[in-house]
């Protein structure tokens, strides 16, 4: 009778209408569940009909403190599995490799919509991190236990908890798209996972002093860069997208341009001009009226002065390369100093402090650095301890202790 019952069940599977309950048993003190799914490439010859493949996967415990009964049991495998499996029977391409969807959709479709930056990371962080665990693994049996196996293995090898991150990030950004393709069905497996604690080290950006110590220690045009980018706090790419024929060096307006300013409309990064980061960086920049001149003598070169060369020029007529000028000049400059701790970004946060300490409102200094939001702003900002404490001295009047 028993042996009937069995078999009935896995009639029931066959069936291309979808799995009930597939088959539920106890084994070893767990639950376990065994049903089938379609293959995406194997056929069988006589009727023509996919190939299942059978899989057993522990649902639950049935001993122990943690025990469960059958009908909660039942309950999880519905929800957990074959709810999935059921929508995964409908579209078979839910059998395919990640490497797969990543090399037949994800590439062709996803990255060209992303600018030069986001494409090459999402290619380094998949080829470094991803597909080497996960490419070989059918999209269906993508689960939270995988991916959670994934990142904790990646954050015991040493790599940051930023980097982990990034590596779940990028995965979900697969699946979702998979996901948006009907090649992968049910919750994200990445949602669940839980990460390492994230500890930020609190940047900050260099004083007045430090800037012109920095300054004073590196070639033109570098130097005058790290002035730019300190007064300024456009980021790297945006001085490096600097066109000639955007600045007004006068003290009259000139092409749609107030007096002294710099009108911010394009990034260089990865040696290729593309739009700035959100709609808001779109922006006109104010710059002080006594560094004009230094920008002019700059300017004042024989080759690459055409309105649409750049600014800050390299010997080749293109943008300066911002990784090599960092790592060959900016940075031993840096380190002899004793500010290792020196990068371009690190002026754009010298910018938000000194036009905070300098009157500054936080919706100027907002549309100075090009946010999209003052809380971000707030975060570039460090107060200035001193002038914190100075101004705690006369706070109160110690006097009335007496």
């Amino acid at each position: 009778m028993a042996q009937r019952k069995f078999v009935t069940i896995f009639e029931q599977m066959g069936r291309r209408r979808g799995q009930r309950t597939g088959h539920l048993f106890q084994h070893r003190g767990s639950w376990l569940l065994r049903y089938y799914v379609d293959s995406p490439d194997e056929f069988d010859p006589t009727t023509g009909k996919p190939i299942r493949e059978r899989i057993t996967v522990t649902v639950a415990p049935s001993e122990g403190p943690d025990r469960v009964g059958a009908r909660e049991a039942q309950r999880i495998s519905q929800e957990e599995y074959l709810s999935r499996v059921n929508a995964a029977n409908m579209r078979p391409s839910s059998g395919k490799l990640l490497q797969d969807f990543v090399d037949s959709r994800f590439y062709p479709d996803y990255l060209p919509t992303l600018k030069r930056s986001g494409q090459i990371f999402y290619r380094s962080i998949l080829k470094k991190h991803v597909l080497p665990e996960l490419g070989k693994v059918k999209l269906r049996d993508i689960t939270v236990e995988r991916v959670q196996a994934l990142l904790t293995a990646k954050g015991k090898t040493g790599l940051s908890t930023q980097t982990v991150v990034h590596v779940r990030n990028c995965l979900s950004a697969v699946l979702r798209h998979a996901k948006a393709m009907q090649w992968y069905f049910g919750e994200l497996p990445t949602v669940g996972v839980r990460l390492p604690e994230m500890r930020r080290e609190a940047r900050r950006g260099p004083t007045w002093n430090q800037a012109c110590q920095l300054a004073a220690a590196v070639p033109e045009p570098i130097s005058t860069l790290v002035i730019f980018l300190t007064l300024t706090g456009l980021r790297i790419g945006e001085a490096m997208g600097l066109r000639i024929g955007r600045l007004n060096l006068g003290p009259t307006a000139s092409r749609s341009l107030p007096p002294f300013s710099v009108s911010v409309l394009e990034n260089y990064v990865r040696n290729q001009y593309s739009s700035l980061k959100t709609a808001k960086s779109s922006r006109v920049v104010p710059i002080p009226e006594w560094f004009a001149p230094r920008l002019l003598e700059l300017l004042e070169r024989e080759n690459f002065t055409a309105e649409t060369d750049p600014v800050f020029v390299a010997r080749n007529g293109k943008p300066l390369d911002q990784h090599n000028v960092a790592s060959r000049i900016l940075k031993p400059a840096a380190r002899a100093l004793g500010m290792d701790w020196i990068s371009w970004h690190c002026l754009r946060h010298a910018q938000a402090s000194l036009a905070d300490a300098a009157g500054f409102s936080v919706s100027e200094r907002q549309k100075i650095l090009g946010h999209a939001s003052d809380a971000m702003t707030m975060h570039y900002t460090g107060a200035d301890l001193e002038r914190m404490r100075a101004r705690l001295e006369v706070m109160v009047d110690p006097k009335m202790l007496q």
